[in-house]
């Protein structure tokens, strides 16, 4: 028998051990393959919003981490299943270089097979993504076409993977005999000397990191640096659960050892989780770490969507505005009076705001928002649109927040200082309010500032026609129905703009430099369809990378539980000699499962919860969404994953038994 023979009859009498680590490759690659498809098609990112963009990059990260770990974890339970074979050859007289070369052709084939059928199922498949994904955007100026680059980046993502655990796995061989490769699924009993200062400390950490999540992502001041925050905590986090697992199970087996009779009625499953701790400790904290990945991405993908109409009813007064200014007079050239009518019996309210735009040069304002040009009006106009009984005082101003509740920014210290083209202002700060008048984005600040009559016509007077504007607004009695008028309304802003772009070129290029969004039309019902598409775009990728993590749980614990087959078979048979009845047996494996499924399912769970919780989405999404709302999603979430989890513990506990007995 050849080299070459030799080699293919191993493969053969192991395809089921190849099989299963074959397919975690295949299956890793292929999701990566998605993405990368997604991402590179021509004219995706031209024709999708930076939100949209942002989580198709999340999602291949995610992917590509994904990847390493489910690679290197189904390759090490591949290795250990091997570890007497590999001795037994080299007892047999086949030297290190053969072994090596073993290993060398036996991944490459491995990993080109697995490449090539991934490039193929994934060419099959991100049709059917992108024709999702494209259906939820409502996107329909693209069509789906594969790229060179999705193919490329997906054979040189891997090539590290592959280098990698090749070169553990020759480093393995090159530093092991034959003794210490027979002895490597022996695992010395547990230290049963659990240290509680060490679980203490973990607790805190955890507690620590969602404490820093829930008081820096409340702060508005701090949305600049949230992102690098929130993976601080999510890391500190995971350090915490490290250390709390790792000394938690070792004093839950002191504490069930100095139970006499709780012990002695769980022997078998106790001291076989002691005997194999570093095994187990390491199995509970990958489940627990996935199952907290699954509840905290399903659940805010989740809420997001399933609040979508919240989100944009919330945002702003009135169901639909446009802005005009006195130097362009677009309203003038529009039919607004005709579109009115066509919505007579839908319009419930219609109003104008008259606004003077100027320049507070001592403003304190976000980091992101650098453009200093606030909104001026008079109380009286405000006291109309609100509905509210403000007054000021001459030489004095109110100023109007447009931002959520929670929100608290200082605009302006003791005084007030405008400009406009031809004088400056100097007001007594009154003091600040907030109202949801208008989107807190649409203006160059989310401010007004009111002043009394007299002084915001001196204001007017001295203005330039560039600085005076008007802000229609409608209210509709289901804006649900306002779509064919935000249609119609645009389509007027636009040619409008149009007709008078030759004759008033000058005043709309300045206009357009001096405040952002000047020329909008800007609706409750855009916004709910632009939230509707994202977040259902979220969903859809969240809830496939959710399966990714509960379909990397199951395949942790069917190795986890399999592996430990032949060695729990043997000990069956043994104890049998000694009297152990069929319903103790099938006792104990239920129980063995249990001990490695229930802990970090439950805990995972809830550290998902807390992390969905604590992170403030006021903020760090600028989205307006309770954490009741957040926790009441949450357990539903929970509950779902809970069901499948159970139905897969069932079948695992099943098939484990006929498998041992």
């Amino acid at each position: 028998m050849t080299y070459n023979q030799f080699i293919f009859k191993a493969v053969l009498y192991n395809f089921r051990k190849y099989l299963a680590y074959f397919f975690c490759i295949t299956f890793s690659m292929t999701v990566f393959f998605l993405f990368t498809a997604i991402w590179f098609t021509p004219n995706f990112n031209e024709h999708t919003s930076a939100g949209t963009q942002q989580i198709v990059q999340i999602a291949g990260v995610i992917s590509c981490v994904f990847s390493i770990f489910i690679i290197t974890y189904s390759y090490q339970q591949f290795f250990k299943s091997r570890t007497k074979e590999l001795a037994i050859l080299l007892s047999y007289g086949l030297l290190h270089r053969d072994m090596k070369k073993m290993i060398i052709f036996e991944n490459s084939f491995i990993f080109l097979t697995s490449l090539s059928v991934a490039l193929i199922s994934g060419s099959v498949f991100s049709r059917l993504i992108f024709m999702i994904t494209t259906s939820i955007l409502a996107i329909e100026d693209i069509h789906f076409s594969l790229t060179f680059q999705s193919f490329l980046w997906t054979t040189v993502a891997f090539i590290p993977i592959y280098a990698l655990i090749v070169g553990l796995t020759l480093m393995k061989m090159k530093n092991n005999h034959v003794t210490n490769l027979l002895k490597t699924n022996r695992v010395k009993e547990m230290n049963r000397e659990g240290n509680r200062f060490f679980m203490v400390l973990g607790l805190v950490i955890i507690i620590t990191s969602f404490t820093l999540l829930t008081i820096y992502t409340s702060d508005f001041s701090n949305v600049d640096s949230m992102r690098e925050v929130i993976l601080l905590a999510v890391a500190l986090c995971i350090v915490g659960v490290y250390l709390f697992l790792s000394h938690l199970m070792s004093l839950l087996y002191l504490f069930f050892n100095r139970k006499g009779k709780l012990f002695h009625q769980h022997i078998l499953p106790l001291t076989e989780f002691a005997s194999k701790f570093v095994q187990n400790r390491a199995i509970i904290f990958i489940v627990c770490l996935l199952s907290m990945g699954t509840v905290f991405f399903s659940t805010l993908s989740y809420t997001l969507y399933h609040q979508s109409y919240a989100i944009a009813d919330n945002e702003q007064l009135f169901d639909v505005m446009m802005k005009d200014y006195e130097a362009v007079h677009l309203a003038e050239h529009m039919k607004i009076d005709h579109l009115l009518a066509q919505e007579d019996d839908r319009i419930i309210d219609k109003q104008k705001f008259n606004v003077a735009y100027l320049y507070a040069p001592e403003m304190d304002h976000t980091p992101w928002r650098t453009n200093k040009h606030v909104m001026a009006a008079s109380v009286e106009e405000i006291n109309e649109v609100l509905g509210t009984n403000f007054s000021v005082d001459q030489g004095h101003a109110i100023v109007i927040d447009f931002n959520q509740e929670y929100e608290t920014i200082t605009y302006f210290t003791e005084t007030i200082l405008l400009e406009n083209n031809q004088s400056r202002y100097t007001f007594v700060n009154q003091g600040t309010e907030q109202h949801k008048l208008f989107d807190r984005y649409v203006f160059t600040q989310p401010i007004v500032i009111l002043l009394n009559e007299a002084e915001m016509k001196t204001i007017v007077t001295d203005a330039s026609t560039y600085e005076l504007g008007t802000i229609y607004m409608f209210t509709f009695d289901d804006w649900l129905k306002s779509g064919a008028f935000v249609f119609q309304l645009k389509s007027e802003l636009d040619s409008a703009l149009e007709g008078i772009a030759d004759q008033n070129l000058e005043a709309i290029e300045t206009i357009k430099g001096r405040y952002n969004q000047p020329f909008i039309v800007h609706s409750k019902y855009d916004r709910y369809q632009h939230t509707k598409q994202v977040s259902g775009f979220a969903l859809f990728i969240m809830s496939f990378i959710s399966i990714l993590f509960v379909v990397t749980a199951c395949i942790v614990l069917y190795f986890k539980t399999f592996a430990d087959a032949e060695s729990d078979r043997k000990k069956l048979r043994l104890l049998r000699t000694v009297g152990i009845t069929s319903s103790e047996i099938k006792a104990y494996v239920y129980t063995k499962l249990k001990m490695i499924i229930v802990l970090p399912i439950v805990f995972g769970s809830l550290l998902g919860l807390c992390l969905s919780v604590a992170i403030n989405l006021y903020n760090v999404a600028e989205i307006e969404i309770l954490n009741g709302t957040i926790f009441t999603n949450g357990l539903k979430i929970i509950g779902l994953y809970f069901i499948v989890i159970g139905v897969y513990y069932y079948w695992l506990r099943m098939t484990y038994r006929r498998t041992v007995e």
